[in-house]
This record gives C-alpha cells, sequence and structure tokens, in this order.
C-alpha cells in the first residue's frame, strides 16, 4: 500500500522553474549592483577625505615658506631682472622640499617626471589612478592661487606675484590651492573644468570639481573645504573677483 505521508519521486525532484531561477538571478544581480555602488561611494569618499589631507600639506609647506622669506609666500611666479621667468611656485626647490620633506635642488626637483611632477603621495589619488594626461605632475591634480596677488604683470623685471601675511588679511577665507587642471587658478577658470579624457594639464586655469562634483580647496590659515559649482556662484554672488575668498585683503563673504 503506497505511504500517503512519503513525498513522490515528482516532489523529490522537482527542480526550480524558469520563472524561479529569473527571480534568483535578478535578486543576484541586484545586490551586485548595490554592492558595487557602495564600494564605488566608499572609494570616493575615500579619495576626498585624502585629498584634503594632502592638499593640507600645500599649506603647511606654503606657511613654512613664509616663516623662511619674511613673511612672504611663495611667489605664483617670478621675473628677473631682464624681464626673464623665474621659477614658478611648483618648481621651487625650497617649497618642493617644505612639501615632501627631502633636501632638493633645483637639478633634484627636475628629476621628478615633468619637472613639477612629485611623488604619488602628494597628488590628488583620482588624478593618479585614472593616469589621464600628465597625471604626474603637481599641475594636474592641484593649482595655487593667481588672482589679486600683489605685484608686477607678465614679464615685468624684476617683479614676482606673492602674497604675504599681511596682504592676506583673512586667511581662513581666501584659498591657497585648489584641486585644478593647471598650475595656477584665475577667477575666469572657475566654471570651466568637466571631467573628460583629456583631463591634465591646460592652459586656462580650470578648477576640478572632481570629488562628487565637488573641488577641494586649502585656505591659507590651512584648513579644507570640499565646495560645488554652486558655492562658487554663491562667491559670485558676494563681490564675485573682489571677493575675499580671491584675495584675502578684500572684504569677507
Amino acid at each position: 500500500m503506497k505511504n500517503p505521508l512519503k513525498p513522490s519521486s515528482a516532489t523529490r525532484f522537482r527542480g526550480f522553474t524558469l520563472i524561479e531561477i529569473l527571480v534568483t538571478i535578478t535578486i543576484i544581480i541586484a545586490i551586485a549592483g548595490l554592492a558595487v555602488m557602495g564600494t564605488k561611494k566608499l572609494r570616493e569618499k575615500a579619495d576626498t577625505v585624502t585629498t584634503l589631507k594632502r592638499i593640507s600639506g600645500f599649506a603647511q609647506a606654503n606657511a613654512l615658506y613664509a616663516v623662511d622669506h619674511g613673511g612672504k609666500y611663495v611667489p605664483a611666479y617670478s621675473f628677473d631682472e631682464e624681464g626673464l621667468p623665474g621659477i614658478p611656485w611648483h618648481y621651487n626647490p625650497t617649497f618642493l622640499e617644505a612639501l615632501v620633506g627631502e633636501n632638493l635642488s633645483v637639478e633634484a626637483a627636475e628629476e621628478y617626471e615633468g619637472v613639477d611632477g612629485l611623488p604619488e603621495q602628494v597628488l590628488d589619488p583620482v588624478v593618479v589612478r585614472e593616469k589621464k594626461r600628465y597625471w604626474s605632475r603637481i599641475s594636474a591634480s592641484f593649482a595655487y592661487n593667481n588672482e589679486n596677488v600683489p605685484g608686477g604683470g607678465w614679464g615685468q623685471p624684476g617683479t614676482s606675484r606673492a602674497h604675504t601675511t599681511a596682504t592676506v588679511k583673512n586667511p581662513s577665507e581666501a584659498f591657497a590651492f585648489i584641486t585644478a587642471t593647471d598650475w595656477i587658478a584665475n577667477y575666469g577658470g572657475r566654471f570651466l573644468w568637466k571631467k573628460s579624457p583629456v583631463e591634465g594639464k591646460t592652459n586656462d586655469s580650470k578648477i576640478a570639481y572632481r570629488h562628487g562634483n565637488q573641488a577641494v580647496v586649502v585656505f591659507y590659515d590651512g584648513h579644507t573645504e570640499t565646495m560645488t559649482i554652486e558655492d562658487m556662484r554663491k562667491i559670485d554672488k558676494l563681490g564675485g573677483i573682489a571677493n575675499v575668498f580671491w584675495g584675502g585683503d578684500k572684504r569677507s563673504r
């Protein structure tokens, strides 16, 4: 007599239906997608935290430079008595020594890739990882504020463009360095950058909002922030190029 409590062979060996398989695959794909998104967000956050720490080092090196040069921060660029270009900030061996902790001569500084290149440990990790154009140079990671800086114009003999501790009257509101695609940051380049395969050194001083659509900024007092294009538009409404953000000797934001 057949035992009614014993499962039939059909019940024992019934496989998954097509719908069950598809549902399972869909769930697995969804979980994998969430994991990838989570990993990406974690990496982006880690990149930003790392960049905030590294750009802070640039401000610290600049402060050390000022201590050794009578309160004068590293010049963005300078010219000799004949009007020939001197050493811009990202070639300056004294500044680089303060930044990387090495005794650098001009020749030693030039041994870094692209002359203004530095060890990966001081560059923007996003640029380093993506290996875009000129990725190994300072100029592909960070730029120095070049607006409202005292000094002569381009090519004027015996001049240099540099702020001093006296002219930066609001160091907590005036930015010193920012993520960008050129070695100097100008007001005209505040909205121009956008992600592209050719990101790297350019001639238009573009600020790079590469950290979750945010730029990483360090101020003359050494504190760091992130800012969006909308944050920059707010600065425009509060004086634009004359705002303390672009100078240090102007009115407060």
